[in-house]
């Protein structure tokens, strides 16, 4: 427990074991003061390990595109033929020739926003009141998936949030809320 070469992970393991096992000894006692430290330890190790970077060329243009994806920490299931939970993702997206894109996409189902007439998604950025975004479907017309607009607004607020949760409408499914986990978000990574 009191190892620093050991990884955090194993050493809160450690500690909360002589904690239980042993309360009111002087190991338990002192182990049972150091959880919180480790426990932080361990958030701050694991920061931002939920976000998955791509970058790729663009065939058309020679340029980098690049992504950042994160699964939401939630499930939705919905009736057939979509059952089954399933999880949302939202991706930050530099793109060389459509430039960029907040997307939230879901895996199975139909979200209600077309390409010609858009709709609206309510977001939360943490603790903050929800707001309205504007959004469009693809110009594919496929129903898993939208485009956020106002990106500069969206990340910018979404940087300085752990959480983000964000409400669509699903045919005859209601509105879901997805919760993504955003901690750790690294803008840096985005550039092309």
């Amino acid at each position: 427990m009191n190892d620093a070469s050991r990884y955090a992970e194993a050493r809160l393991l450690t500690a909360k074991d002589l904690a239980g096992s042993f309360p009111g000894t002087t190991e338990g006692t002192a182990a049972s003061k150091l959880i919180p430290e480790l426990e932080e330890d361990v958030r701050k190790a694991n920061l931002g390990k939920q976000w998955v970077y791509r970058s790729y060329d663009d065939p058309m243009t020679s340029e980098a595109s690049v992504t950042a994806e994160v699964s939401s920490s939630n499930t939705h299931e919905f009736d057939r033929p979509y059952s089954r939970p399933q999880h949302a993702t939202l991706t930050i997206r530099k793109h060389p020739q459509h430039g960029s894109d907040v997307i939230m996409s879901i895996e199975r189902g139909q979200l209600l926003c077309r390409s010609y007439s858009g709709c609206k998604v309510l977001v939360r950025f943490g603790d903050e009141k929800p707001r309205t975004y504007e959004a469009a479907g693809p110009s594919d017309n496929s129903t898993t998936l939208l485009f956020i607009r106002g990106y500069s607004d969206f990340v910018r607020r979404m940087a300085s949030a752990d959480v983000v949760r964000i409400q669509a409408e699903v045919y005859q499914e209601g509105a879901p809320a997805w919760e993504f986990d955003t901690s750790g978000f690294d803008p840096s990574k985005l550039k092309q």
